[in-house]
């Protein structure tokens, strides 16, 4: 089956956090750890933030960090670099999502060119990294002969993919 090559997305995102602290005229900022943790997932997956689960990052101070988080089930580190004195933060990943719903529409058109039938597909979990050993579970559906389970299992960084038919069902 003739793969799609998944771009290996290799993001860098400033963000500035400034929180200013008012308890009088004069105004100072500080960084807030736990503002920042909050933001992580809107700047992992700005697409669809609450993907992103169980954030871990060491108390920031100004030079890098690794973090990690959760997405998909899948344990992902990235790099923290600051805040410097602006209070700027640049968070470094270099992990490839693959997307459950481009997965789909890329085996739903392999079967119809193979077969030269329209199918219906459907693969879950919405999200997962491109790295060998994650995988998909697909369902497609087939007008002439029902509904059939595929597993796609991810074979590298790039997102190429081997689809099996699942014979437990």
């Amino acid at each position: 089956m003739r793969r799609k090559k998944y771009e290996k997305s290799s993001f860098l995102f400033t963000v500035l956090l400034v929180i200013v602290c008012s308890c009088s005229s004069n105004a100072s900022n500080t960084f807030s750890q736990e503002a920042f943790e909050n933001l992580i997932p809107s700047l992992l997956i700005p697409e669809d933030p609450e993907l992103v689960t169980a954030i871990q990052c060491p108390t920031l101070v100004e030079n890098q960090s690794t973090c990690t988080a959760s997405i998909g089930g899948a344990q992902v580190s990235f790099i923290v670099e600051g805040p410097n004195k602006s209070g700027e933060i640049n968070v470094v990943s270099e992990f490839g999502l693959i997307w459950a719903e481009d997965v789909s529409k890329e085996v739903k058109g392999q079967f119809d060119s193979d077969l030269g039938i329209s199918h219906q597909v459907a693969c879950d979990p919405k999200v997962r990294i491109a790295e060998n050993g994650q995988s998909f579970s697909c369902i497609v559906t087939d007008p002439s002969e029902g509904t059939h389970v595929f597993t796609i299992k991810v074979k590298d960084a790039l997102g190429n993919f081997d689809l099996q038919l699942d014979t437990r069902n």
